[in-house]
């Protein structure tokens, strides 16, 4: 499930973009007019049109994220229907047992 998140001017065109984009633009005209006070005005726009968009950028980052750790899963789960995955194959680089011992070096037991 991949998300393409809405730009700020797509978001603006939905019915929740435009119900909080006229209750902003209210509020910061009623805080310049009537209360005096900018910077309430400007508090209040950016809780209400900031505030939601970027909770909205972040849940679908964060839902990609869960997307993408699923498809890593399912294919490690492919690779070990398969036969195994190279990750699960031991590594025996320094098992003397596994190798024949050299001709022309002598080992510590054999000093």
């Amino acid at each position: 499930m991949s998300h393409d998140p809405l730009s700020p001017s797509e978001a603006l065109r939905t019915r929740a973009g435009t119900v909080l984009g006229a209750v902003s633009l209210f509020v910061l005209v009623y805080s310049l007019m009537i209360v005096g006070q900018i910077l309430l005005g400007v508090i209040a726009v950016a809780v209400l049109s900031v505030g939601p968009y970027l909770s909205y950028r972040v849940f679908a980052a964060l839902d990609s994220l869960a997307d993408a750790a699923q498809r890593i899963a399912a294919a490690r789960e492919r690779e070990a229907d398969e036969g195994g995955s190279r990750f699960d194959r031991p590594v025996d680089r320094g098992d003397s047992a596994s190798r024949e011992p050299s001709a022309e070096r002598a080992t510590e037991r054999e000093r």
